[in-house]
């Protein structure tokens, strides 16, 4: 995973360090090479950079961030990845594929969803070989139900923004707000995160556990979880739609049913009027979340102690959901790419800030600043 860093506020070699990270993280080594762009990479740039991604092509990327990217320039590609690459799946540090393996009901429900949409995939299949509706009516439904999987699967396996034991404050988080510890992970507590206990760890900006997922949803799959419900409500909507052109527009003799697709049909009905219902309050939820800045369970909090009025939160921008990439990467379950990592996340870690204070003093390795226990004094501050 390739991150680009933003070098734009840092004034003086001794200046506190402010990461801004155009990527998913930016993260320990991933090749074990320096901690700097290679000669090599330097070269390739001849000055004028033009990669974001590797392999990611001009069409996919943000050009103003090209265009400031490579030696001299306010963004600098970070090569790295601490996080496991060992193939274990759980939701430790550990881990390298995020999955919750430790709520059995979870795991039922989640796999639930999927029974549920291949069953009505199949009958709106059906439905179509009847003469019921047009063919290509059944392929689209079919697209929406896959997309809606898709994001389903994306929301399940995506790391929701636990955090790491090695979290720190950001410098604005040091210089204005209260910092918390959580008494569960031992570790920096960043504003509105949440410890949960079934993931057994704290979530940067949780908003509740789902157990149709099978796990929290947090910053980190906020657009896959919102996503989902806008495709999993489209379907809801278009079956029925379908179901009541069939029963009021079909009079042919083609038309008619064997006793198991009436039943098929019957069982969809009701599934479909419960999607609908239950989708629509969760897809207000999440709205009415963005909107106030308030997640589910600090709007419950704040209910229980009457404290609503007095919410300081403010509404959350659409880019810190859905990322700044391209607008028809909204519509598809990718990782967005922040404008600013450590903000949306709540928190920096000690190994960003230290490759930014070795790119702004290469010669001295990042040892110029450290104290005895080799973290650099900017960050033991912090600390």
């Amino acid at each position: 995973m390739h991150a680009l860093i933003h070098l734009s506020t840092i004034s003086s070699q001794n200046a506190p360090v402010h990461l801004e990270s155009y990527g998913n993280g930016g993260y320990g080594p991933a090749t074990g090479g320096a901690m700097m762009m290679d000669d090599e990479y330097k070269k390739s740039l001849g000055g004028q950079p033009s990669v974001y991604f590797s392999g990611m092509p001009d069409c996919c990327s943000n050009r103003r961030v090209l265009q400031d990217e490579g030696p001299g320039a306010k963004y600098y590609r970070d090569n790295f990845n601490d996080m496991s690459w060992s193939c274990s799946l759980g939701t430790g540090d550990e881990h390298g594929i995020w999955m919750n393996r430790s709520d059995p009901a979870g795991t039922i429900m989640a796999m639930m969803v999927w029974v549920l949409m291949a069953y009505s995939m199949v009958t709106i299949t059906l439905l179509a070989q009847t003469g019921g509706i047009p063919v290509y009516l059944s392929y689209s439904y079919s697209i929406l139900c896959c997309m809606a999987l898709a994001c389903h699967a994306k929301t399940s396996i995506t790391d929701p923004g636990s955090v790491p034991p090695s979290a720190v404050p950001t410098e604005a988080q040091r210089r204005a707000d209260k910092l918390a510890m959580c008494s569960q992970c031992q570790t920096f507590k960043p504003p509105l995160s949440h410890h949960c206990r079934i993931c057994n760890r704290c979530i940067s900006k949780m908003d509740h556990h789902c157990p149709w997922m099978n796990n929290c949803v947090g910053a980190g799959n906020m657009k896959h979880f919102f996503l989902f419900l806008i495709y999993t409500w489209s379907c809801s909507v278009y079956s029925l739609t379908l179901l009541g052109f069939n029963y009021f527009f079909c009079a042919a003799e083609d038309c008619v049913f064997n006793v198991v697709l009436i039943q098929l049909v019957r069982i969809m009905t009701m599934l479909s009027i419960g999607a609908f219902l239950f989708t629509s309050s969760m897809v207000m939820n999440v709205v009415y979340g963005l909107m106030t800045g308030i997640g589910t369970i600090d709007r419950l909090k704040k209910k229980a102690t009457n404290t609503m009025s007095d919410a300081l939160e403010e509404p959350v921008p659409l880019t810190s959901v859905f990322g700044i990439g391209p607008l028809y990467t909204w519509l598809f379950p990718t990782d967005p790419v922040f404008d600013d990592y450590d903000e949306i996340m709540g928190y920096s870690t000690p190994q960003r800030l230290l490759r930014e204070q070795i790119l702004k003093d290469p010669k001295s390795g990042g040892s110029g600043n450290m104290n005895g226990n080799g973290v650099p004094n900017m960050i033991q501050q912090q600390v």
